[in-house]
């Protein structure tokens, strides 16, 4: 069974310190768009993508990448086991609603993204469930700028909870689905 995923933090961390173009989240929603879209990713692709153009030699980015190997390779026996539990590189529960919050909608960006990255185009022929889930994750991407979603003084805070973890496992069970519709070969999955 595979392992649980890396600290978020020390991902972000280690991102933060080479000035990468993605957060943690947003570089685990791409590594997940690129699998969706091609069954498989190499590495030095997938950390070209989030660290953006950086040094070979830097020993921050050395680090990175074994750290960001780990997460590729967890998150690749994840999608691609029917018994494992995928999951997303997100904030703990103890964290912020809105921190949360903003982290889900930067991993749907990421997302969106890897699937570009990996040649799923705009005008790419969909199967109809995938189109949908799309169209959601494009609709949650947003939430990070929509700062009204962040007001949590005057609404129910067991509700928004609850509201975000439909939506977060909305989100993951659709990844399946789009790896299963997109990748049949590749997945073993059978969603139910």
């Amino acid at each position: 069974m595979p392992a649980s995923l890396p600290d978020i933090d020390e991902i972000d961390g280690l991102l933060s310190r080479v000035d990468a173009t993605m957060g943690a989240s947003e570089a685990h929603g791409a590594l997940c768009g690129m699998l969706c879209a091609r069954g498989s990713i190499e590495l030095n692709e997938w950390v070209g993508h989030a660290a953006g153009d950086q040094a070979a030699g830097d020993d921050n980015l050395q680090e990175l990448a074994q750290h960001l190997s780990v997460l590729h390779r967890i998150t690749q026996e994840q999608m691609n086991d029917s018994l494992a539990e995928f999951s997303l590189l997100l904030p703990d529960d103890e964290e912020p609603l809105s921190e949360r919050v903003m982290s889900l909608a930067a991993w749907c960006q990421g997302f969106i993204y890897g699937l570009a990255a990996g040649g799923i185009r705009r005008d790419s022929e969909l199967p109809s469930d995938s189109s949908e889930l799309l169209r959601d994750m494009i609709d949650i991407s947003r939430a990070a700028h929509d700062e009204d979603a962040f007001d949590e003084a005057g609404s129910d805070f067991e509700e928004d909870e609850v509201a975000y973890m439909e939506i977060l496992e909305y989100v993951r069970a659709g990844t399946l689905l789009i790896f299963e519709e997109l990748q049949p070969l590749q997945s073993t999955r059978t969603l139910h």
